[in-house]
């Protein structure tokens, strides 16, 4: 563990792609747990990146040390790690997938540069000071067998890790040690970039709540534009499961598998006008004629009071009626004639009507 803090040892590719892929991955895991919450994931985000870059900053700098290199190599991995991180909450897959490959790219051209320091000393893929500890036991590792001289058994030479071990700080210690001089290296900074830096902190934890406040501002706009828009559901008597409007000023209602069409007549009594039931009333509403001469018969036509005429189809028929709609000319009902110039397209714009002429 304490290896992971390390300032002053190397490491090799393989444990420097381990350390940058395992925390990555782990802090992906551990962001993704929130964010169904978006105002909470974006404060996770930055949170665990905070709490992160220690660690991938000086498993990237031991590797650059290992390879004898500094700069921008050394830097991107851990610069491309604590920008996925904190923009996780804000990406679509496809720019998460984008950035991801970019992070790879940064990490790779890392982990590839050979190692120049000595790699046969290296224990675990690390050299350094705190590998005293595993030395220590190496030099005792190997099993003694006591001899008896004089009756009484030699002793074990006694090992060196404790002494080593008190020597050398605890893991805590060293996590805060890197984090004060993290935090001491950002105070060194010149004036401009340490602004910069605290206006990135600043945008991270306000962006959240900006986001909120306009989505709320958007909820209360749409609450009080909307009476503002008259639906045409208004003037329709009951309403319908769906109702489409027709180009040639006709509407197509759908209610419970039932068709019916819907138009503005003249001036008539308001009530029955015709019904299939009692073969009475208008016999210009007994059928709905189309251009091919195919004719279907509403079971009820009735006069509303607001003069709209309202013909009823058999559930049977609302199928047919549909794809006849769509693929005919014109039809004609009660003496009207009604033009079907764009009903194909006006059909496919609700899905209610789309999916009779899609099965």
């Amino acid at each position: 563990m304490k290896t992971l803090f390390c300032h002053q040892g190397q490491d090799n590719p393989l444990r420097f792609v381990a350390i940058q892929a395992g925390g990555l991955l782990a802090s992906l895991v551990i962001i993704s747990l929130f964010l169904a919450l978006p105002l909470v994931a974006p404060y996770v985000a930055l949170l665990v990146a905070l709490l992160l870059y220690p660690v991938l900053k000086e498993s990237a700098w031991r590797r650059g040390r290992d390879a004898r290199l500094t700069g921008w190599p050394v830097v991107a991995p851990v610069a491309t790690s604590m920008v996925l991180l904190v923009a996780l909450p804000y990406l679509t897959m496809t720019v998460f997938i984008i950035m991801a490959l970019v992070w790879l790219l940064a990490t790779a051209q890392l982990a590839i540069r050979p190692g120049k320091g000595d790699g046969d000393g290296m224990i675990g893929g690390y050299h350094g000071p705190m590998m005293a500890n595993d030395r220590g036991d190496a030099l005792y590792s190997r099993r003694v067998e006591p001899s008896l001289i004089g009756g009484e058994a030699l002793e074990t030479p006694p090992s060196v890790t404790a002494a080593v071990q008190d020597e050398l700080p605890d893991a805590h210690q060293l996590y805060l040690t890197l984090w004060r001089r993290s935090f001491g290296a950002l105070l060194k900074l010149p004036l401009a970039l340490k602004a910069a830096v605290a206006l990135l902190l600043v945008t991270a934890m306000l962006v959240p709540w900006a986001g909120q406040l306009n989505w709320e501002a958007e909820q209360s706009s749409d609450s009080v534009s909307q009476p503002e828009v008259a639906p045409e559901s208004e003037v329709v008597k009951p309403r319908a499961e769906a109702i489409l409007e027709m180009p040639d000023q006709y509407w197509l209602w759908l209610d419970n598998g039932t068709l019916s069409v819907r138009w503005q007549g003249d001036d008539a009594p308001v009530g029955e006008l015709w019904s299939l039931e009692t073969a009475k009333g208008d016999t210009s509403c007994a059928e709905l004629v189309f251009n091919d001469d195919s004719a279907y018969r509403p079971y009820r036509v009735d006069v509303e009071a607001d003069g709209f005429y309202l013909a009823t189809f058999s559930p049977m028929d609302t199928e047919i009626l549909i794809r006849q709609i769509a693929r005919r000319g014109s039809f004609k009902l009660c003496g009207y004639p009604f033009s079907l110039k764009g009903s194909t397209k006006a059909l496919k714009s609700h899905s209610h009507f789309e999916w009779f002429l899609t099965r």
